[in-house]
């Protein structure tokens, strides 16, 4: 009885952390970052696939099909959602070091990949 509470509270711990962000951090970011830099600090761990990126149903980078009526919102849509946080996806990817124009940069850079 207790190994089984204990694997529930470990379980929904781990749960709650993906969907919470699946930033890995911003502690690299610096105010000269680019937009590529920046995905793979703050926005890679969820969509570049994988388990986190299936938890929050964040479109993965590349993938034209999913990205296709997301573009055509237009950039500047996109980076509002992302800078004020959009579904399971926190305020700026959870970049809060982020400026609003390196938001917007990322957010080029990932529309870059996926057309």
């Amino acid at each position: 009885m207790i190994l089984r509470n204990v694997i529930k509270i470990s379980f929904t711990g781990t749960i709650l952390s993906v969907l919470v962000g699946c930033s890995s951090g911003d502690s690299s970011v610096t105010a000269t970052s680019t937009g590529e830099e920046i995905y793979v600090q703050s926005c890679a761990a969820c969509h570049n696939g994988g388990f986190k990126g299936w938890m929050t149903g964040a479109p993965e980078l590349g993938d034209k099909a999913i990205w296709k009526p997301l573009i055509a919102k237009g950039v500047d849509a996109m980076t509002t959602f992302s800078i004020k946080g959009v579904n399971k996806m926190p305020a700026k990817g959870g970049c809060k070091t982020c400026s609003d124009e390196q938001i917007k940069a990322t957010v080029e850079y990932m529309v870059e990949q996926s057309k």
